[in-house]
């Protein structure tokens, strides 16, 4: 327990460092804001797990989940992605399939024009009782931190994946949170949780449909 508080006032001290330097992969001493972000959602995580938007290698799944109790979607081929599916208004789920849906970052990705009927899936697939999760950034860290990101993984010979797949027109970086408290607050769902961590630049926010 001591070695887990120790660590986490490390990853807290240092997360300047890891911000610009360590995003997406771990090493031995930098713990990345993918994972810690991955760690977060798994607290609030129960029963079988869909995630919308799982990227490369599916690793929220993989990692945190167990493929024996979950399932990542995404709109793009990324490597390592077994389903792909280009219309998430439409999702391939009866109804109350899932104990979990979660959102990891991906909220201002759903285009403008498919968010209420999008997040109307979601909640269809989800069990009643069940949790829907998103984390999401404040609107200009999250600007800043995909420019930065971009140009830093170029210098390496690496692609993001926003320039992987491209932004579509009515995408953002980020969606604001008025929005997401009207789709979390549309019955059935209930938002009962927004919590602020990485220097409180990120957020996570819990809803249940009741």
């Amino acid at each position: 327990m001591n070695k887990n508080k120790i660590r986490k006032a490390i990853d807290n001290v240092l997360f300047p460092i890891r911000a610009l330097f360590f995003p997406e992969d771990s090493t031995f001493i930098f713990k990345s804001l993918r994972d810690e972000r991955f760690e977060e959602v798994a607290k609030y995580c129960q029963g079988r797990v869909l995630d919308i938007g799982c990227g490369r290698g599916n690793l929220f799944i993989k990692k945190f989940i167990g493929e024996e109790n979950g399932i990542g979607i995404d709109v793009f081929e990324y490597e390592g992605v077994a389903n792909v599916l280009r219309d998430l208004t439409k999702l391939p789920f009866e109804n109350d399939n899932f104990d979990t849906v979660t959102l990891i970052a991906v909220g201002g990705h759903i285009p403008k024009g498919k968010r209420e009927k999008e997040f109307e899936e979601f909640t269809r697939v989800l069990k009643p009782g069940g949790k829907l999760i998103m984390t999401e950034g404040e609107k200009w860290t999250q600007l800043i931190s995909h420019k930065w990101r971009r140009i830093s993984l170029a210098l390496i010979g690496r692609v993001d994946m926003d320039s992987e797949r491209g932004m579509e027109e009515e995408e953002e970086y980020c969606m604001p949170y008025s929005e997401i408290e009207k789709y979390l607050n549309t019955k059935p769902l209930k938002l009962i949780l927004r919590k602020k961590f990485m220097w409180g630049l990120n957020n996570i926010y819990v809803a249940k449909k009741i």
